[in-house]
């Protein structure tokens, strides 16, 4: 019985004992590194533009990842194929590689994914309106749409509710939900009280049909609920919005659905999926090869959805019998950021998943946020739930002070001196007779920055002039090196070109 016993309790752990989390995943020089599980703490990687952050530190740490077996993500702004064709290659990985472009051979429908996938939590509306909602935000930031409006939480508020009726009359009525069914059931909808009463509008409408669907069909406790507040909705109180609300509200809605029902996006994330966010505990390596910089808005909602999916996916994956680590991969990832990026990053630990944000500045992610006192709280909120972070060559007066702040003060030793005479004694004392004045001189500590802020100005940007080396200086919270006795550690990376 106990022979028994030990062997259920062996076989239960096993999967999970065979990734070693504190073995060393990204060596540092020195016998120091970056291990496994302080990788899934967060890596931030900062360097103004030419420092060689990317093919540098950024590229050994994508390296070290794929050679470990990881699973991933990765965003693009900048096109990724070649660097990450060729990281993969090096590493073993390439069968691994999954690459989601405008050839749509990869496809991925994140509404139905939610709506019908495993889990307890399946198909509940707030999460599919988690997704929608921060692709309007999304959305609403590229098109210069200020969010320190006094009623922009209203008009977010009001797209909520027309958006989650929506849902829940399109779930209560077929079974599914689809962008082209949500659209319907908004255009549709009856636009004053006389329209409810129209015989032809009920005849005519996807909406009408819709809730007649739903009425008929046998619905649990819970769902009669949720079908007398749509009937509400739907019937008397979106008719009895006034037209200027309600055009604002249904523009908003129909601005965001019109591009994901055309053209690359229709075809990737509206029909059937090929791949999903899942893959990646598998060991895929799934490149939205679809950059910002060339596909635009178009390119910016495709790493959005990936994006957003991978982040809820991953997070209520049971590690214990899916323990594969996995990383979320994005340079120039201010692009990519949104306000519950501070959650994830303060929680994804425990999921196994390696977030790796790389960026010029602090200053990008303030305005990624929002901007204001706003932006820069949440800003700094993110940046403290990183374990590393790895700054290069920069010129941001701010980012270097942060970094030397993180490293912190220390008592330094300055030495003064004062000379004085009397300027009547001047013809004197050059003479060598009469008094020369005074001198002294002593030594005093004063608290200073251990690293100045300068000196980040100063590290070398890889490159022929540089013999390919990039000098950086790493810090990893509540972990001292044990090289330097310090949190912190400059670092040189060899480039890789």
């Amino acid at each position: 019985m106990l022979g028994t016993m030990l062997k259920r309790m062996t076989c239960g752990r096993s999967k999970a004992d065979s990734w070693n989390m504190t073995a060393p995943l990204l060596s540092l020089g020195r016998n120091e590194s970056i291990s496994r599980m302080r990788a899934m703490s967060g890596v931030l990687i900062t360097g103004q533009t030419g420092s060689g952050k990317s093919t540098s530190s950024a590229a050994h740490l994508a390296h070290a990842m794929l050679r470990a077996g990881f699973g991933g993500l990765v965003l693009s702004v900048k096109s990724e194929r070649e660097n990450w064709v060729r990281l993969c290659t090096e590493a073993g990985r390439s069968q691994d590689l999954v690459i989601v472009d405008a050839n749509c051979k990869w496809r991925f429908n994140p509404i139905d994914f939610e709506a019908t996938r495993p889990g307890a939590g399946a198909g509940h509306t707030e999460n599919i309106l988690h997704l929608l909602t921060t692709l309007l935000q999304t959305a609403g930031r590229v098109n210069g749409r200020s969010d320190g409006r006094e009623d922009s939480h209203y008009w977010m508020n009001a797209n909520k509710q027309l958006l989650r009726n929506a849902i829940d009359l399109v779930m209560l009525a077929h079974g599914r939900v689809t962008v082209q069914d949500l659209y319907q059931v908004v255009i549709s909808a009856a636009r004053s009280p006389e329209e409810v009463r129209s015989q032809d509008w009920r005849r005519q409408s996807y909406c009408f049909r819709s809730l007649e669907l739903a009425d008929k069909r046998t619905k649990s406790e819970r769902q009669e609920n949720d079908f007398a507040m749509v009937a509400d909705y739907f019937l008397i109180e979106y008719p009895c919005l006034s037209e200027k609300t309600r055009s604002v509200i249904v523009s908003t809605f129909t601005s965001l659905v019109d591009c994901l029902q055309r053209g690359i996006l229709r075809d990737l994330f509206c029909t059937d999926s090929t791949i999903t966010p899942q893959a990646v505990e598998d060991g895929k390596i799934i490149l939205v090869d679809l950059p910002v910089k060339e596909f635009g808005q178009v390119g910016l909602f495709a790493n959005m959805i990936w994006k957003l999916s991978f982040q809820k996916s991953v997070e209520r994956r049971n590690i214990q019998s899916s323990p594969r680590p996995v990383f979320l991969w994005a340079d120039e990832g201010h692009h990519f950021l949104h306000n519950e990026d501070s959650l994830f990053q303060s929680t994804c630990r425990s999921s196994r998943v390696a977030s790796v944000l790389i960026t010029q500045n602090v200053p990008n992610i303030d305005v990624a946020l929002g901007g204001g006192e706003t932006g820069r709280a949440e800003a700094e909120s993110l940046i403290a739930n990183f374990g590393t972070l790895v700054f290069h060559c920069n010129t941001c007066q701010r980012t270097n002070e942060l970094a030397a702040g993180l490293i912190g003060k220390s008592l330094r030793c300055f030495a003064n001196g004062n000379m004085s005479h009397q300027v009547d004694d001047w013809p004197m004392a050059t003479l060598g007779l009469g008094s020369g004045g005074q001198t002294s001189g002593g030594f005093s500590e004063q608290l200073s920055y251990t690293v100045e802020p300068a000196e980040f100005t100063r590290l070398r940007t890889g490159g022929p002039q540089n013999k390919w080396m990039a000098d950086a200086i790493v810090i990893k919270s509540g972990e001292t090196f044990r090289s330097t006795g310090w949190i912190y550690m400059p670092v040189t990376f060899k480039q890789r070109i």
